[in-house]
């Protein structure tokens, strides 16, 4: 059973007034007026009120003594985390030699009277390359049809054209540009001369068209750009294509070896809207415009001071900025500098348990920012073990890099970075094209101590399926896990190689009942790393685990609801609103599903669930009509419609994209 709470002191006000009153005539005989009215009285009430408040604070357990007995478990608050965020660095003119714009390169918000400037860094170096396009390529659809081979430099020599597609059209043909160096995260620009007639038959603002460029069999093979903006309107009129690029991989096609990109023809040609020919360019000259980097919310401090070594075990320094975001051991690190020798570099641990008098090792915690050195115990035999090495008195400390920031203020909406701490050359503005996400705060003591019986009845080392799941959701920023095993069946999205567990992770989010953009699931490197890192540290031997993104499957719903006629117009709004916030919540990865706590993995969807679904909504009459399709992120039309069910593959989940919701009147005869 066990143990009681035990109170230090039970007495509360009244008690304590009554023991003074019965202590008076000891204390103080001639005081015989004992009523509410007397001022003596009125001190004892005073005095006892004011004891109460200290009793109260007897019984309590200091916040501090809590954190003590977490640190004895285990367990330690886990830090914020830094918001991410997609960085585009616009060139103020094309280039003609390679822009280095280096890793730590700091951008920040606007500053106002009300808030300060929010500061991101980027995450690694980013080297703009002026294009050199190697061939251009025509490739009809299908496995055996011939490339034509086109030559660009004739193209400004001579009043020639060149048809981009086949002259019999049809969804899959495509334009191959192959590149000689690598334009991964480039912003480029295709300026394009069009024929008078190169687009006749389409909706310029909607042209049958997708750009991609070349990932790699193991990546998905091809991968959509973003379309930042179309001047030529489909390739009816002279203009620009400007394209953000994702990561690219060399690769050799029709003998030919670089980096590729493609317009390929769209699934919508065919219909209404649709070439009625190949559209025809008199030139084409591709330049860049800038770059993407990922910056995440972070200031840099290099090289801090910390002070000067005393010679003794166990001293503790505290870093200017905290809270201390996550280091990487090749950059963050201690610097000892002994009086009169070289510098040398420490090691972070989490704890001094296999620290020895020779290790170079020290804590740090990431939340108050104290470096703490090895301790030196007193052993019964008399002797001093010390874990750690302890500096020279007079050597000099200092910290080389560390990044502090993070928290959910850095969860900004897109276009919110636009400003460049320092001016760099050629660069003429920046702005994120996608809201910052995945930033967290520090995790509360309140929330740690509720994780405590569940750490102390888990077995903290991953052996079964189970176990991978729950040390994963251990992570501050991780809202659910799934591990998937060799033997578990996944769809084709897993390929899972004898000896690897691969674990799918859905991040937490602050808001997840309404609309989720899917953005807002993308795992950041931070979250991914720690997750690695945690389970590596508890896996079996002989066990690789693997973290990725699960496989989302985006569902559009289209219902027609009908209430009783001569409804009130507020009557239908709040139908309305109950049926669409209804289909956000049931379809959706983190409180959806039957028991509203997250679509279950590799469950599969009936059309009927959603009949059913409408149909509870109050002042429904009946669900006039319900159709479900899979939509792909970013476009607003097409997709694959449902028919009675949607097989979901093992490790998937189903989210809501955008809904359609109409209601109307119960027609009467």
């Amino acid at each position: 059973m066990p143990l009681p709470s035990i109170n230090l002191d039970d007495r509360r006000f009244q008690d304590l007034v009554d023991q003074a009153k019965r202590m008076i005539p000891q204390y103080c005989p001639e005081w015989t007026d004992h009523n509410v009215s007397d001022p003596g009285v009125t001190l004892i009430e005073l005095f006892a009120w004011m004891t109460e408040l200290l009793l109260y604070r007897v019984n309590q357990v200091p916040a501090k003594m809590q954190l003590q007995f977490l640190e004895l478990l285990g367990m330690r608050l886990a830090p914020p985390r830094a918001a991410q965020a997609p960085v585009t660095f616009y060139l103020s003119a094309p280039q003609q030699l390679d822009r280095l714009i280096p890793a730590g390169t700091e951008l920040a918000t606007v500053r106002t009277e009300t808030s300060p400037a929010i500061i991101f860094t980027t995450e690694q170096d980013l080297t703009l390359r002026p294009p050199q396009v190697r061939g251009a390529f025509t490739r009809p659809v299908g496995r055996n049809a011939a490339w034509i081979t086109h030559d660009l430099r004739q193209l400004s020599l001579t009043e020639r054209s060149i048809n981009l597609f086949p002259a019999q059209l049809a969804p899959g043909d495509a334009f191959y540009l192959a590149f000689e160096e690598d334009h991964g995260n480039h912003l480029l620009a295709l300026v394009v001369n069009c024929t008078t007639a190169g687009g006749a038959g389409i909706d310029p603002n909607n042209p049958p068209v997708q750009w991609q460029v070349w990932q790699g069999a193991t990546s998905g093979r091809w991968a959509d750009c973003e379309l930042e903006y179309d001047g030529t309107g489909g390739f009816n009129r002279n203009g620009e294509i400007i394209l953000h690029l994702p990561r690219m991989v060399n690769e050799e096609l029709q003998g030919v070896s670089g980096y590729w990109l493609r317009c390929r023809l769209t699934e919508a040609q065919g219909g209404p809207n649709s070439y009625r020919a190949s559209p025809a360019i008199t030139d084409l000259r591709v330049e860049t415009r800038g770059g993407t980097a990922l910056a995440r919310h972070a200031v840099s401090v290099h090289n801090e001071r910390l002070g000067l070594s005393d010679g003794s075990p166990g001293q503790r320094f505290t870093l200017l900025q905290r809270p201390v975001l996550n280091r990487d051991p090749a950059r963050d690190y201690l610097v000892v500098v002994p009086p009169g020798g070289e510098a040398e570099q420490w090691e972070e641990v989490e704890d001094f348990a296999d620290s020895h008098a020779d290790s170079n090792h020290y804590t740090l915690d990431s939340i108050d920012g104290s470096l703490t050195l090895g301790p030196a115990l007193l052993q019964p035999d008399g002797t001093v073990y010390r874990f750690g090495k302890v500096p020279v008195k007079g050597s000099e400390l200092r910290f080389s890099h560390y990044q502090h920031g993070g928290g959910v203020v850095g969860n900004l909406p897109r276009g919110a970075l636009s400003v460049l701490k320092t001016s760099m050359p050629y660069v003429a503005r920046v702005s994120n094209r996608a809201p910052a996400a995945g930033g967290i705060d520090a995790q509360t003591l309140d929330d740690a101590r509720l994780r405590v019986p569940q750490v102390l009845r888990t077995r903290q080392r991953a052996v079964t399926a189970d176990d991978f799941e729950f040390l994963a959701t251990q992570v501050h920023g991780v809202a659910r896990a799934c591990c998937l095993a060799p033997g578990a069946q996944p769809g084709e999205a897993y390929d899972i190689a004898p000896g690897r567990v691969v674990v799918l992770l859905v991040p937490h989010l602050d808001a997840p009942h309404g609309a989720i953009r899917p953005d807002q699931l993308i795992l950041s490197t931070e979250l991914l790393r720690s997750v690695q890192n945690h389970l590596n540290d508890r896996c079996l031997i002989g066990t690789s685990p693997e973290v990725r993104m699960p496989q989302y499957i985006w569902i559009s719903v289209e219902a027609r609801l009908r209430v009783r006629p001569r409804s009130a117009p507020a009557l239908e709004a709040e139908v309305y609103r109950l049926a669409d916030a209804a289909l956000y919540r049931y379809l959706n990865p983190l409180v959806g599903g039957a028991d509203g706590t997250g679509w279950i993995f590799g469950r599969d969807l009936h059309v009927s669930e959603i009949f059913a679904l409408m149909q509870r909504i109050p002042n429904v009459e009946f669900v006039d009509e319900v159709r479900v399709t899979v939509r792909e992120p970013g476009r607003s039309e097409g997709g694959q419609p449902v028919l009675g069910r949607l097989d979901v593959p093992d490790g998937a989940l189903v989210c809501s994209y955008q809904h359609r919701v109409e209601v109307l009147q119960l027609t009467t005869l």
